[in-house]
């Protein structure tokens, strides 16, 4: 008797239904930033404390909950970034114009359904018109990013100085300046490219968030 054996074709693994951004030619190489993954049994026991609103930062977390989830539901679900310095709290000049002026440690909630896209703005709060930061086209299962880190693949806007990429607080002497950081999650992906004006990225993204979560620092220049 002969017996035949028929193999089926498995089904692709952690397919999400979402299609990420090729590459354009002029990204070439950069850090990778897919935070690793972490056993929320593990997470600090302070963090539950340190959990905001999606209106409002988040304090300082120790570990970063796991992109296990792609369900949350903005609507209802409690979304959170959290950075190097506690929520309301000042920024450390290493962030600065008056330190190395690199961006800070970022954790943030995993992306809530319907994200195709992960972008970061930073803006001055009392001079709302001087774009800090604005990067966009980062990996939607991405929930951290390192020090001074630009995604492979990402795209940032020009800052206020006229350069692209990240340049931190630098208030006119004597003053202190409240800075917001916001992650948000996008239903779309960004069509701006490199070297966009930062205002015109951020409009694109704020265009197309469907939910974001904030942190907020200040920073005094003497």
């Amino acid at each position: 008797m002969v017996i035949v054996a028929v193999v089926l074709p498995l089904a692709a693994c952690n397919d999400d239904g979402r299609t990420l951004r090729p590459a354009r030619p002029d990204q070439t190489g950069s850090v990778s930033t897919l935070a690793p993954v972490t056993d929320p049994t593990v997470l600090d026991a302070n963090a539950p404390a340190a959990v905001e609103s999606v209106e409002q930062g988040a304090g300082d977390l120790a570990s970063v909950v796991p992109p296990t989830a792609t369900s949350l539901d903005p609507a209802t679900d409690t979304l959170f970034l959290t950075s190097s310095f506690v929520d309301g709290g000042p920024i450390d000049p290493h962030h600065t114009c008056q330190g190395e002026n690199v961006s800070p440690v970022l954790n943030w909630s995993p992306a809530p359904g319907g994200t195709v896209e992960i972008a970061i703005t930073m803006v001055d709060l009392d001079a709302p018109e001087f774009v800090h930061w604005a990067i966009a086209a980062l990996d939607p299962l991405t929930t951290a990013l390192g020090e001074g880190v630009v995604p492979e693949f990402s795209m940032q806007g020009v800052n206020g100085t006229g350069q692209p990429g990240y340049t931190g607080p630098c208030p006119p002497a004597g003053e202190t300046h409240r800075y917001r950081i916001t992650v948000h999650y996008l239903s779309e992906q960004t069509e701006l490219g490199d070297g966009a004006q930062g205002a015109d990225l951020i409009a694109s993204i704020e265009a197309s968030t469907l939910a974001s979560a904030t942190t907020t620092g200040t920073y005094s220049r003497s």
